[in-house]
């Protein structure tokens, strides 16, 4: 196949390093079908398959894609939320679902063959390079049948030169690569059990011709006070006092060039530059640098583009006495937010399809509020660094850990050869500025307990009775090595020793020497998250011992929320709006925290608790995510929704949390009640009130305290709080809720010109259904009720025969959706029904109910045990001829009122029936009489 055809992920595949310009002049993309075959019983080396004559093979795979993957084979369109791994690859196929498919019996060993054609000029006088971006695991090579190496290790870039093997600019390229199931001594991260595992190559092929004098890499390092830049380049096979020509363009286009030499394989460079355009996730600046290197006389130099930012992470002190450091970007204090980020994909599972996917899952970070992403134990694709460099996004990168039962010295060796390399390779990124080595105890035992648990019973048994310490102070001291090693690497970022959690099973499960101090929590309960933050807070002084090993103790690191959640990995498909805005909100009131990483950017496989679904299709919160995630915002002491007394007084703190890199002058504080009543009619004004406040930067404050009288009426009431500058822009804006309810609705209420009837959902007269229908005990205990496939249910509401004969208006309301099994977020993936109400036989109303949604908007399903489901407000007027004709089929003025999908409709997606305690709407399913 031509290079000049059509192959997946053409663009040059690592910007920060790029000598080629022009694809399939100056470098040859091998991305796209190559000749494959597995080799199940490891008899290719043995019947040579590396040879150049070898026949044909006939079966293909699609480079770069690891052969679990459907993009492998040519099915990346098929690819979705619920499929996301291709069969061909296992043993027994037939056998293999979703439950087992990351333990099924799978090929280990796959061959790749392609043949290849280089310009003739690339061999003039330079050597033609094989870049393979990464591979898993054990990599072997030939060209025209001759060994080119191999290469262990499944994150990293590796290269060979096939100069001399090949024949009239041709070549015959075979890899043999293989990756046992028994992975546990090899860096895999999550790829041990918990998502689909990444067999073979992942990431971009490519050949490009380089001088026998080579930069074989380097090391730019920058200090923003006083503008200064420094370059640190080795050297392969160069003369002594070979010239190396530097020259910078900064954002502006201002050139600076200079020049050195190189000794001992070594070029040092430094020199100053004004003035400094700073990289900042809001501006990233970023100075093009292109270097030469003079090889031996009349050969060509070595050529390559790359860039650097100015920026500098660093931490300081606070005002509080012992408390910890604030993290800085730029020297300014910033308040990290953050997500973590987990990179998979549905159809390429280690590597996206596209690279509009690495750029778009940055994009929409942005658009959340996100200026911080948590890569999740990968070394993630160089392209998606790059895209952070030019986006403008903060990153933090984790390493991978070795299987459970790899703490062997095999798999430290493995571990460390590849943290060497990944620092190496990653570590010019502007964006990039964090390290974490090891996540909670993965690798060390920490996961052990949670594969025995998975299944629907996995959450209730992960409690600290079933959490068994492992003593391993090995594997504590070794861990602490690490540290000393990576910063020895790189001084220049901040290293994370371990992102640790208290239930781990491991005894090293708290820090030793650390730069930052993180913690992980999963709580879905507003007063227990409550009460965790703020004892974790309290807990975190220079001196404490809290969060470390024995030996150890916080000095001024800054105090990171690693990972947070309310909906966790083995919780099912919920919504995660809900807590997403209390947990934030009580993060942000914490001004000695530097940073929290909510989990996470999106959903994969069967974790569903990310803000994208795995296909990258968006969710609905309900809300703005930025009302709680940015630089601005106005906590509020108060959890997100209450049941309130009629006429009850309520007192609510705001806090102004001011950490955006903008000061203004001067800040007012406004707030106002609303709210929605029993007949679902909207009260925009029932209190409001207004004050300058100060907005002290890079700060927590008391920015009021709101008081106010709640209605006399039932009535679901939104307090809304906004910080507006003095140029009438909204800084920051919250919102709480309140029920405000006697208790249960009144079955009739009689009023001047019409009488109310409210049925309550449990207290149906009738009920058929062709599917299962929900309880009485749970429809009286949730104030909903449910039904699936079609039918109906009935209720009778008394009017007397004079009452119905005097009515000249019948007005219903009803809060009613489709009716699924679980509780998924609500999306694009619509699960529509058709809805029918019928008054005594007559219908009044007939549509479509679009989907079961679950979101921060069914904040009444919330408050009483549920996962945020609500309906569609159906309000319906009956008179003239249709309320005759309710009467003519009227006995005793009786109201029979029967909701329900009929048995003929297409759409026939179950009925769920909101009262005025759940859903989003405080009303019941009532009908008013009017005359």
């Amino acid at each position: 196949m031509s290079h000049r055809s059509h192959y997946p992920r053409p663009e040059y595949p690592r910007p920060e390093k790029q000598r080629g310009l022009i694809e399939g002049v100056d470098w040859i993309n091998l991305n796209g079908p190559w000749q494959f075959r597995f080799d199940p019983d490891r008899r290719g080396l043995r019947e040579n398959w590396f040879r150049e004559e070898a026949e044909e093979w006939h079966e293909q795979i699609i480079v770069p894609f690891c052969w679990e993957s459907l993009a492998a084979w040519g099915q990346g369109n098929a690819a979705s939320n619920e499929n996301y791994y291709s069969t061909r690859i296992f043993i027994n196929p037939l056998e293999v679902t979703r439950a087992n498919h990351r333990v099924a019996r799978r090929f280990e060993v796959g061959w790749y063959r392609r043949e290849i054609r280089v310009p003739k000029e690339w061999l003039d006088s330079r050597r033609v390079i094989l870049h393979v971006g990464a591979a898993d695991f054990f990599t072997d090579c030939w060209c025209n049948g001759v060994a080119m190496g191999r290469h262990e290790g499944g994150y990293t870039p590796f290269e060979f030169d096939i100069t001399d093997a090949l024949k009239d600019q041709k070549g015959v390229i075979v890899f043999r690569v293989e990756d046992p199931m028994d992975n546990h001594e090899q860096p895999v991260g999550k790829q041990w059990q918990w998502y689909t595992t990444v067999s073979g190559i992942w990431q971009t092929i490519f050949l490009e011709p380089r001088t026998p004098a080579y930069i074989e890499h380097f090391n730019i390092s920058t200090e923003i006070s006083t503008g200064t830049v420094a370059f640190d380049i080795a050297c392969k096979e160069t003369d002594e006092g070979a010239p190396l020509e530097i020259a910078i363009t900064s954002p502006d286009g201002d050139l600076h060039e200079g020049d050195t030499t190189v000794k001992n394989g070594r070029a040092f460079f430094k020199t100053t530059i004004f003035p400094v355009e700073l990289w900042e996730p809001d501006t990233p600046h970023l100075y093009r640098v292109v270097l030469r290197l003079q090889g031996k006389s009349n050969s060509p130099k070595d050529i390559i583009r790359t860039y650097f930012g100015m920026r500098e992470i660093t931490t300081a002190p606070t005002e509080q006495e012992g408390a910890p450091s604030a993290l800085c970007l730029n020297n300014r204090p910033i308040y990290l937010r953050g997500a973590l980020y987990q990179s998979y994909y549905p159809d390429g599972v280690y590597t996206a399809g596209d690279a509009h996917t690495l750029r778009e899952d940055i994009a929409v970070a942005k658009k959340a509020g996100f200026q911080f992403l948590r890569i999740h134990i990968k070394l993630d694709d160089p392209l998606f660094l790059y895209y952070a460099d030019t986006m403008g996004i903060l990153l933090m990168e984790d390493f991978p850990n070795f299987g459970e039962g790899g703490d062997t010295p095999l798999g430290r060796r493995r571990f460390e050869e590849m943290m060497r390399e990944g620092i190496q390779r990653d570590r010019n990124h502007p964006s990039l500025i964090a390290w974490c080595l090891f996540n909670e105890t993965w690798g060390f035992g920490g996961q052990v307990e949670l594969v025995k648990h998975f299944g629907p019973n996995a959450h209730a048994l992960l409690t600290e009775k079933t959490a068994v310490r492992i003593e391993n102070r090995s594997a504590q001291q070794w861990v602490q090595q690490m540290w000393e090693l990576a910063k020895s690497l790189d001084r220049t970022r901040l290293v994370e020793d371990m992102s640790v959690v208290h239930w781990e099973h491991l005894h090293y499960y708290a820090h030793g020497d650390t730069d930052i101090n993180s913690w992980h929590f999963y709580i879905d309960d507003y007063e227990k998250a409550k009460t965790h933050i703020d004892g974790v807070v309290t807990q975190t002084y220079a001196g404490s011992k809290f969060n470390y090993e024995e030996g150890y103790a916080q000095g001024h690191q800054p105090l990171f929320n690693s990972e947070f959640g309310g909906v966790g990995a083995l919780d099912g498909d919920r919504d995660i709006s809900w807590s997403f805005k209390f947990l934030t909100n009580e993060l942000r009131k914490h001004g000695s925290l530097s940073a929290y990483i909510f989990t996470e950017l999106h959903d994969v496989e069967w974790e569903y608790n990310g803000f994208l679904n795995y296909d990258r299709t968006a969710k609905e919160f309900g809300y703005d995510p930025n009302i709680i995630n940015q630089g601005d915002v106005l906590p509020i002491d108060a959890p997100p929704i209450q049941q309130c007394l009629p006429g009850e007084k309520k007192k609510i703190e705001v806090y102004a949390s001011h950490y955006s890199r903008h000061h203004p002058a001067k800040v007012t504080f406004h707030w106002r009640l609303s709210g929605i009543d029993a007949l679902g009619r909207v009260i925009q004004d029932l209190d409001s009130g207004r004050k300058q406040i100060p907005f002290r930067h890079h700060r927590v404050d008391l920015a009021g305290v709101v008081q106010f009288t709640l209605p006399d009426e039932m009535m679901l009431c939104t307090l809304w709080v906004h910080a507006i500058g003095d140029d009438g822009a909204v800084l920051a804006t919250n919102y709480v809720q309140f029920f405000v309810t006697p208790g249960e609705s009144i079955r009739r209420e009689e009023c001047p010109g019409r009488i109310i009837l409210r049925a309550r959902t449990a207290e149906w007269t009738r009920a058929e259904w062709s599917g299962d229908i929900c309880g009485r005990e749970e429809a009286a205990r949730t104030g909903r009720c449910y039904a699936f496939g079609h039918g109906f249910f009935e209720w009778e509401l008394q009017l007397s025969r004079e009452e119905l004969a005097r009515t000249t208006r019948l007005r219903l309301l009803c809060e009613a959706s489709a009716r699924r099994i679980d509780h998924p977020q609500t999306d694009s993936q619509h699960y529509p029904t058709t809805f029918e109400i019928l008054v005594n036989g007559v219908r009044v109303h007939h549509a479509i109910l679009p989907d079961h949604p679950h979101d921060s908007r069914g904040a009444l399903s919330y408050l009483n045990g549920g996962y945020g489901g609500y309906g569609y407000l159906a309000q319906i007027l009956a008179e003239g001829e249709l309320l005759q004709a309710i009467r003519d089929h009227a006995t005793d003025g009786t109201l029979l009122l029967r909701c329900g999908v009929p048995a003929d409709a297409r759409v026939q997606g179950g009925l769920s029936i909101y009262g005025a305690r759940s859903g989003r709407f405080p009303t019941s399913l009532t009908v008013i009489s009017e005359w």
